[in-house]
């Protein structure tokens, strides 16, 4: 029953989001992205791990934290790359080609064999997320044992859901391996987990 209501929410948003106008996303981007850029975690963070994102499916445009990275040279940015069943944060500079993975997701080609970040913050993507910290991704789980593999070698990440406000929703069922946020912005607000 819990995957079935996990299933009807995501493939409800992802309508929702697909359909939404390329300046609502584009401007509700930056706004996430100007969030995120002003949170503390973040500007104290030397690894960023994120997505690239998917613009035909309307994820939230990275792009913007891409380019304020790279113009700070303070800070070093990873991207998730799928190898079997494992992702990994791979290092990733603005302008870097990429290829389409499995899911359609971009990922950086040319990758270092063996050269693997340990982020201080990681970025992730989410259909839905709710006030308590759960998060709906794509269904595969990738990135809850990715966070759980870092969690688990004593790794803290900050582990950040950028989403449009209308993906945040009252309450998500969860699974015991799912692994909670601990800060979501929309272009409306900023919910640190935290401190709810």
């Amino acid at each position: 029953m819990e995957a079935e209501s996990k299933n009807s929410i995501r493939k409800g948003l992802r309508n929702d989001r697909a359909a939404m106008d390329v300046n609502e996303w584009r401007s509700g981007s930056l706004f996430i992205a100007e969030k995120i850029i002003r949170l503390p975690e973040f500007r104290r963070a030397g690894n960023v791990m994120l997505y690239l994102c998917m613009s035909e499916r309307r994820e939230v445009d990275t792009s913007h934290l891409v380019g304020f990275i790279a113009r700070e040279s303070s800070k070093r940015i990873y991207a998730p790359l799928l190898r079997g069943d494992s992702l990994h944060a791979v290092p990733y500079n603005r302008g870097d080609p990429v290829v389409s993975g499995r899911f359609g997701q971009p990922e950086p080609v040319n990758v270092e064999e063996g050269v693997h970040g340990n982020p201080d913050i990681v970025i992730v993507p989410a259909v839905a997320v709710d006030r308590e910290g759960w998060r709906l991704g794509y269904g595969k789980g990738y990135y809850d044992r990715y966070i759980a593999g870092l969690r688990e070698k004593g790794g803290a990440p900050f582990v950040i859901a950028p989403v449009f406000s209308f993906q945040l929703i009252d309450a998500l069922p969860h699974d015991p391996w799912d692994e909670r946020l601990d800060c979501i912005v929309t272009e409306k607000d900023v919910i640190d987990i935290q401190k709810t």
